[in-house]
């Protein structure tokens, strides 16, 4: 009797790595949508997913929000190994519609802050960590085979 064992670790691609994947990619799912609020519509979404060797690798989630006086643009990048996220960009711009003043908010997050509990501390008021966790979760969730 013969056993044959056989074993191969993935290498974890750097950001770098997987930025350049992401502008050669042909490997990309993307969708859009609308964001209501009491059956009125107050913006939009979009999400773009990128696959390599069958495995997501990146996912970008944009959102834009308006209501009388503000304006939200937010957008996150997901960089992932294994299905789990290594590193994380947030980038929020909060625009006063009458003065057209606007804040910028701007964060990077390691792989252990990524998935930290620990709230993201913001000028915005924002829960950005269930926001986050629930971005993630869906992606994970709803990735192709």
């Amino acid at each position: 009797m013969f056993i044959n064992f056989c074993y191969s670790q993935e290498k974890e691609l750097t950001i770098n790595e997987i930025d350049s994947i992401v502008k050669t990619s042909k490997n990309i799912i993307q969708s859009s949508g609308i964001i209501k609020k009491n059956k009125k519509t107050i913006g939009g979404f979009n999400l773009t997913e990128i696959s390599f060797n069958n495995k997501l690798i990146y996912s970008s989630y944009g959102e834009n929000t308006t209501d009388k006086k503000i304006n939200f643009n937010d957008f996150y990048e997901f960089y992932f190994f294994n299905e789990n996220p290594i590193f994380v960009r947030i980038n929020i711009e909060k625009t006063n519609i009458k003065d057209n003043s606007k804040e910028v908010f701007k964060a990077e997050l390691n792989e252990t802050e990524s998935t930290s509990l620990k709230e993201i501390k913001n000028p915005f008021l924002i829960n950005l960590r269930m926001k986050l966790n629930r971005i993630i979760f869906d992606f994970i969730n709803n990735m192709t085979e």
